[in-house]
């Protein structure tokens, strides 16, 4: 038999491309049934399980009420999620994150507030426990303070002493040239002792009342206070002399302020009162002998005292 060349090459690369166009090769065949079966093998992966546990708030340290009445709420959540608030508060925000939050109570009105309570909701819808707020008192009344009725400040040295009226209890504050500790004033009369820095007249002290809501009454002016807190100073002038007949010695002193003269000792004078400058008096005896215990002080308008001013001493000598 004949083969025509030709033929049997156009027959050899018709098979060629049967071959090379068909979907798989026995090789690859296995290598895909080996890679089922080892799929088959691996362990199946359990679906993840549904969050179920709630939010946990406790509270924490709350900062103080500040003066513009905005009520502070500290809290802690476990889970962060959405705040649902209930009872008479709004809250600034409805977002929690996990940790410490302080959020504020807008819209208040004046009034007790203690029917307050807040929840955490977690992604899951799982809620937390109600957390109660304690109670709280939102006022916006300021306190008034008045001079109380009945007599003027009574100055002691350099402290003044007055009675104040007060609506409301609150914390004494002091502005201009005067002072005194932080004072708390209840609510009615109330006596008070404010401090001035040195002798003078002062009519610029004023006083506030600052209540546990911040709210601050309007300036209590004192008028003008006279301070004097300086003693009377005393100098002998003229003694006594050192030997004498009479029973009315004349005697010259000196004093820096008035007012009124005190003696002690076998001496007397003929007058109770003294005024600033030099001053001409009589001692009175009341019988013969040594007098070496004289003395004088005087008291002014503020109640001062001066120091004792020794009278020299002297002898009344007998008329006999």
């Amino acid at each position: 038999m004949f083969w025509n060349p030709w033929l049997i090459s156009s027959v050899s690369f018709m098979i060629f491309l049967v071959m090379a166009c068909s979907p798989e090769t026995h090789k690859e065949s296995e290598h895909r049934d080996l890679a089922k079966t080892e799929n088959l093998n691996q362990p199946v992966t359990s679906p993840i399980l549904n969050d179920t546990s709630s939010p946990v708030l406790s509270f924490i340290e709350t900062p103080p009420l500040d003066g513009s009445n905005i009520i502070s709420f500290g809290f802690r959540s476990s889970e962060p999620g959405k705040i649902r608030y209930s009872g008479s508060c709004i809250g600034s925000t409805t977002n929690a994150l996990k940790g410490d939050h302080h959020i504020k109570f807008v819209a208040m009105v004046e009034g007790t507030y203690d029917d307050c309570v807040l929840q955490v909701t977690d992604a899951s819808g799982n809620t937390s426990e109600p957390l109660q707020v304690p109670a709280f008192t939102v006022d916006f009344t300021a306190p008034e303070l008045t001079a109380g009725m009945g007599a003027p400040p009574r100055v002691v040295g350099r402290t003044a002493a007055m009675s104040l009226h007060a609506s409301e209890p609150g914390t004494l504050a002091h502005d201009g040239n005067c002072s005194g500790p932080p004072q708390q004033i209840t609510e009615g009369q109330n006596k008070v002792l404010i401090r001035f820095p040195g002798d003078g007249q002062f009519s610029d002290c004023e006083l506030t009342l600052r209540d546990a809501s911040g709210n601050t009454s309007e300036p209590l002016a004192l008028g003008t206070i006279r301070i004097d807190a300086t003693p009377p100073v005393l100098a002998e002038i003229k003694p006594v002399p050192e030997k004498i007949s009479t029973d009315r010695p004349s005697y010259s002193f000196k004093t820096s302020k008035s007012g009124t003269l005190n003696f002690s000792g076998k001496c007397k004078g003929n007058v109770n009162r003294a005024v600033a400058g030099v001053n001409h008096i009589a001692l009175l005896t009341n019988e013969p002998g040594a007098y070496d215990d004289c003395s004088l002080t005087l008291t002014d308008s503020s109640n001062n005292r001066s120091l004792p001013l020794k009278i020299s001493s002297f002898v009344v000598a007998s008329s006999s």
